[in-house]
């Protein structure tokens, strides 16, 4: 019994450090319509090839568990997302 209570909890803890949603439809959209939707991004950075990359982090700490979001798009030279990507360990990924 109390290994099936400590496998139990082990598959929940697992399940919620996965990374959640989709960040794909931000494609083709602009700089602009992104920073109206998350703010000034955390880390922006400008590449030789005029094409930049942007960073949006999140965290909290509750209940002694933190849990952090991290979305990253790159932008071209005409200010259009080419790709983004969400990394996260918790639901603060569904704040964004």
């Amino acid at each position: 019994m109390k290994n099936r209570v400590v496998s139990s909890f082990f598959m929940i803890f697992v399940a919620s450090c996965a990374s959640n949603g989709d960040v794909s439809h931000w494609h083709g959209e602009s700089l602009g319509t992104l920073i109206e939707e998350y703010g000034t991004p955390q880390t922006f950075l400008k590449l030789e090839d005029g094409n930049k990359v942007i960073e949006y982090d999140g965290a909290t700490a509750l209940h002694k568990a933190a849990n952090y979001c991290s979305l990253t798009f790159m932008i071209d030279r005409q200010n259009k997302i080419l790709g983004a990507s969400r990394k996260g360990n918790g639901t603060n990924c569904s704040n964004f």
